[in-house]
């Protein structure tokens, strides 16, 4: 088993172990346990204080009772006194309670675990006081010496004289707080049998609530699985009205349209790969060599807007004397534009090979050949140029085509030579003229397409005209292949990112002897 394998081996197995059924389960169980347990805290402290308190406010009324008691009979008649410490020993969580006279000796008492003699002075060291005209109830919190988790809570209460109001004894009473402790434990046992039970159907419930959670949660997962090995006919049976039902019926839709792009995506990957070789057959279409013969140079360049386009130039040597250059820009991009450009370079190679052409004759003759044959939105501009090496003299036609610019060496101008014409395709019997111009030594001529002076950048600038002037005055010293390889790269790198909206080609003749 190699590292992958074993890898996705063990996130099943993490996928398994921490399940979402275990994950939501947990989470109830954990909710529940907190709402419980702070219920249990809150109640147990309540119930605590309000049992402290009840029990509190007994002892008092029982010290009230037997001061009472004493006020009537210390000094007079002592068997009620014996009456009510009777009545108090029978009361389980009473651990003491005594009749004191005014010099704190004993005068009844009962004590659980301590043997005392009448008359003898109650010295266990707590600071009990007669405060004289106040009968109020002092309350002194002390560890139970014969029980180390436990308390006593003294109880004193001054004994007042009827007719003067001075103290004459004292009454007290010791609770131990082992009833509160007891009542306490078994509160918290009562409630922790009661949260258990609510914990349990907690369980109980979270795992049936889980349960119905998961079921379409995994069939959303075995769909998703199904449709990731590539089965995109699959369909997920979901039919609830929840949001797990509609993420069912959005994933459906997804799946179709995912199988809809890719048969899109295979259809397109087709075309493109047609297109590319419908590219490379109309770039094989162009002469891309460099020329250079006989004193003159001629190259230039194309490249399509969207696979193949409709820009075309050629140039071809008529005789020994004569080379002829082309440039042609139809009207749209794609197939329907190249279509058409392949017909206008099949009249123009046929009818060039006669020898006897002059450029409006050329043109006429592409006019006349394709008008019958274009569709009624579509036409093409062209310019056609012959340069004879004889007689330095460039001639040249032009259907609706931008100027031809020329540069004038002795002179270092660049200037535009405009003649007009209709484009190529919109009527047939259209008589072209045709244009001359003496050519020296170092002269250049430029033609090209609107995808050049036109091409835009990220801020909607265009290259323009202008830029074209400048690059020819500052590089007329490059060769014809120099400068048009300088043009198209200083165009690339004004257009940056945007992409191109045109189909770009540029034409250049030099004369260098």
């Amino acid at each position: 088993m190699n590292q992958t394998e074993s890898e996705n081996k063990q996130d099943k197995v993490l996928r398994i172990k921490f399940g979402l059924r275990l994950k939501i389960t947990v989470s109830i169980i954990t909710l529940v346990a907190a709402v419980l347990g702070t219920i249990a805290v809150y109640f147990i402290f309540r119930e605590s204080e309000l049992l402290r308190n009840q029990i509190f406010d007994s002892m008092k009324r029982e010290i009230e009772h037997l001061a009472g008691t004493a006020q009537e009979s210390i000094g007079v008649d002592e068997l009620a006194i014996i009456s009510s410490i009777k009545n108090l020993e029978k009361i389980s969580y009473i651990k003491y309670a005594y009749v004191l006279n005014r010099d704190g000796q004993v005068i009844q008492y009962f004590h659980r675990t301590k043997k005392m003699n009448p008359g003898e002075k109650l010295d266990d060291g707590l600071a009990r006081s007669f405060n004289e005209g106040t009968s109020e109830t002092k309350i002194i919190d002390i560890e139970d010496s014969e029980d180390s988790s436990g308390r006593i809570h003294d109880f004193s209460r001054p004994v007042l004289n009827k007719l003067d109001g001075k103290p004459i004894g004292m009454t007290v009473i010791g609770l131990s707080d082992i009833i509160i402790r007891k009542e306490i434990a078994n509160m918290i046992r009562i409630i922790g049998i009661i949260s258990l039970i609510f914990l349990g159907i907690s369980i109980a419930g979270s795992v049936i609530l889980a349960g119905v959670i998961i079921r379409p949660i995994k069939k959303l997962s075995t769909g998703a699985i199904q449709i990731g090995k590539g089965d995109l006919d699959y369909r997920i049976n979901l039919n609830s009205g929840d949001e797990l039902g509609l993420l069912a019926r959005e994933f459906n839709d997804m799946t179709r349209l995912i199988k809809e792009g890719k048969s899109k995506e295979i259809e397109a990957r087709l075309m493109q790969e047609q297109l590319d070789m419908a590219r490379d057959i109309q770039e094989g279409l162009n002469p891309m060599g460099y020329y250079e013969k006989n004193g003159v140079q001629i190259k230039g360049f194309t490249r399509a807007a969207k696979g193949v386009g409709g820009d075309y130039f050629d140039y071809i040597d008529i005789d020994e004397n004569r080379v002829g250059a082309l440039i042609s820009d139809v009207s749209g991009k794609g197939v329907p534009a190249s279509l058409v450009m392949v017909m206008i370079r099949t009249v123009f190679t046929s009818y060039i090979t006669r020898g006897d052409v002059d450029c409006s004759s050329v043109v006429t003759a592409i006019n006349d050949a394709l008008s019958a044959d274009f569709a009624i939105d579509k036409f093409a501009t062209l310019f056609f140029m012959i340069y004879d090496r004889s007689t330095r003299e460039l001639s040249f036609a032009n259907a609706g085509h931008g100027p031809l610019l020329t540069y004038r060496a002795a002179k270092h101008t660049c200037t535009a030579a405009k003649l007009d014409g209709v484009p190529i395709g919109i009527m047939d019997g259209v008589d072209y003229e045709q244009a001359r111009v003496k050519m020296e030594p170092g002269d250049m001529v430029l033609m090209y397409t609107d995808g050049i002076t036109e091409m835009r950048n990220s801020e909607k600038e265009e290259f323009g005209i202008k830029r074209v002037y400048s690059l020819i005055r500052k590089n007329h010293n490059m060769n014809a292949e120099e400068f048009v390889d300088k043009l198209v790269d200083d165009v690339e790198n004004f257009r940056g990112e945007t992409p191109p909206h045109d189909d770009m080609t540029v034409l250049m003749l030099k004369v260098t002897s």
